[in-house]
């Protein structure tokens, strides 16, 4: 009996070859051919399940910030199905395990930001990345929106904050640590990228004589 291949599993085993291949050459090397044989097929087996390769960049960018928001939502349901803390330390804590699943504090989450930069910066000239390029901000704004508006609904959070003035500063230094966590990690190491994430959420708050992280 042949054996049986599941289109679904195969497309994301390809998608994972993309990955490696721009991770070990950059965006640029992913063409058919070098993903198919990182993925240890034939080119006509990536051939019957993307027609083109703006058909496998498209799915392959959609499939990595689909992984990264996946994660970040996950822990996002958590904090929202429970009552929010109403200790300072324990309100930072609760908000930035969210949105610390959009920095590259780890392996993993390294190797899909570099993957994500890679797609995000194409998308900038390439026409055929612009839609997932505007969906995958969306989501990052879903994720960093809902967060903010469980700090805020909190009696330590500062009055007439406007929460899409804040998800836009929050976004840009959510950018800007990964960015430099990915291209100077010698600099910007995980710890660094934790406490300026604390501490600019600390800074929502109503003032605290006493800061909970160091500057």
């Amino acid at each position: 009996m042949p054996k049986i291949v599941d289109a679904d599993d195969r497309r994301e085993l390809v998608a994972d070859a993309v990955y490696q291949v721009i991770a070990e050459h950059g965006l640029t090397q992913a063409s058919l051919r070098n993903v198919a044989k990182a993925a240890g097929l034939a080119l006509g087996s990536v051939r019957h399940y993307f027609d083109n390769q703006a058909e496998l960049m498209e799915f392959a960018f959609r499939v990595n910030s689909e992984r990264i928001h996946l994660r970040a939502l996950e822990s996002l349901e958590a904090l929202e199905q429970e009552p929010l803390p109403l200790e300072r330390g324990g309100l930072l804590e609760k908000c930035a395990a969210v949105l610390e699943e959009l920095l590259p504090l780890d392996e993993i989450r390294r190797a899909d930001a570099v993957v994500h930069m890679e797609f995000m910066l194409d998308a900038r000239t390439n026409a055929g990345l612009t839609e997932a390029a505007q969906d995958d901000y969306r989501a990052t704004g879903a994720v960093v929106g809902r967060v903010l508006l469980q700090l805020m609904e909190s009696p330590l959070a500062q009055e007439a904050l406007v929460p899409i003035d804040e998800a836009e500063r929050l976004i840009g230094l959510l950018d800007g640590l990964s960015l430099r966590m990915v291209l100077q990690p010698a600099w910007a190491a995980p710890e660094q990228g934790r406490a300026t994430l604390r501490r600019h959420l600390d800074s929502l708050l109503i003032p605290n004589a006493a800061p909970l992280y160091g500057v």
